[in-house]
């Protein structure tokens, strides 16, 4: 059986629906301030609180994954804007995996991601 390997940037992608394409990402820490990031670091220091664009996001985004066990998280915060929302990361004991809002407000539930 073969283990999927880790990438930030299809878990991304799986989140797009039809016409959604990436515009903008922005990263943050890796982790909880830097905890277990890996070396030499995926995202370089200097461009952690960039606007990056799709193309350049996505070199960085390989080898690791926003879907993580519990314990302590293993990827970078981020702002992932596209044409239809904002993704960002999601944390709950460690935890982590994608979440979004529109970009224009809407009626629905809002929802608490997070939590369970």
């Amino acid at each position: 059986m073969c283990k999927k390997k880790k990438d930030a940037y299809q878990d991304v992608l799986d989140m797009l629906g039809p016409n959604e394409a990436i515009e903008a990402v922005v990263f943050g820490d890796w982790g909880w301030a830097g905890y277990n990031e890996p070396e030499p670091a995926p995202v370089p220091k200097d461009r952690c609180g960039q606007v990056l664009m799709p193309d350049e996001a996505k070199g960085y985004m390989h080898g690791w994954s926003f879907d993580g066990g519990f314990g302590s998280p293993n990827c970078y915060a981020a702002y992932i804007w596209t044409n239809k929302r904002v993704i960002f990361v999601s944390e709950y004991d460690g935890s982590t995996c994608l979440d979004s809002v529109s970009r224009i407000p809407m009626g629905g539930l809002p929802t608490m991601p997070g939590g369970g």
